[in-house]
């Protein structure tokens, strides 16, 4: 399977919750792109999806080392971020913030706080039930999710702009190349040169279509998993509202 394949194969396993499917598959598309610079941002984008299905996997399967692969690979992440997006910086930021939050809580050596003397304790009134909360936790991953669609679907099309001109390119050099050749040119070492020149051009054009059509289609699906996280508050619920002496119900309106 090609690695435009394993990607998009990988978008619709997210998208359809088998996010251990996705987690594989996208591992074995970054495992299969070239170790050349020109690939750093495609490896960038594939750390950051299967940190993404990791998150999503601990939703459904709490273990938490699906927290801590997603908090070293964001972290990884985070690096590669140009200096000058912000808005992308503080999102990711604030993932890793709750990510750490979230691992804190989870983890097993977490020292319990000595409980106070029985002569210390005093009445306390009964806990107020805060639903708005947990909202929060899903807003944030839902907005980051947005934000990253629309800078990766900005990074494809500037791919698909690159590949682009090369195919230009080579089609100027097997221009070149005729009218050299109508012009009666026997040099072998001109020939040599258009042949390596059109080379570059041919692996250009290849190499960023190809980047291009996985960065717009991962920036897709992102988008829309993440607009589909954020309507999850917009409706509105009813829950219970816990009072000293008595209870009753509390209307959220979300938006």
């Amino acid at each position: 399977m090609k690695i435009g394949e394993l990607a998009q194969e990988a978008q619709t396993r997210f998208e359809t919750a088998d996010y251990a499917g996705a987690i594989d598959l996208w591992t074995k598309a970054y495992a299969a792109l070239p170790e050349e610079p020109a690939y750093a941002q495609q490896r960038s984008v594939l750390v950051y999806q299967i940190a993404q299905a990791s998150v999503e996997a601990y939703s459904l399967d709490p273990q938490v080392l699906y927290l801590r692969k997603a908090e070293r690979l964001l972290t990884s992440y985070l690096e590669t971020i140009d200096a000058s997006d912000g808005e992308t910086i503080a999102a990711v930021e604030d993932q890793l913030a709750e990510l750490r939050e979230k691992i804190a809580a989870a983890s097993p050596e977490q020292e319990e706080e000595p409980e106070p003397a029985p002569d210390e304790v005093e009445p306390e009134p009964e806990p107020v039930t805060e639903p708005a909360a947990a909202d929060d936790g899903d807003a944030r991953p839902g907005r980051a999710l947005m934000i990253s669609g629309g800078v990766l679907l900005g990074l494809g099309a500037a791919s698909l702009g690159v590949a682009t001109y090369g195919l230009v390119w080579g089609d100027r050099v097997d221009a070149r190349g005729e009218a050299a050749k109508d012009a009666g040119n026997d040099d072998v070492d001109f020939y040599r040169g258009l042949l390596d020149e059109g080379t570059t051009a041919n692996r250009l054009a290849l190499g960023a279509g190809i980047a291009g059509a996985v960065l717009v289609g991962v920036g897709a699906g992102l988008l829309g998993v993440g607009a589909a996280k954020s309507r999850k508050r917009r409706d509105v619920a009813w829950v219970p509202l816990g009072l000293v002496g008595g209870g009753g119900l509390q209307m959220n309106l979300r938006f």
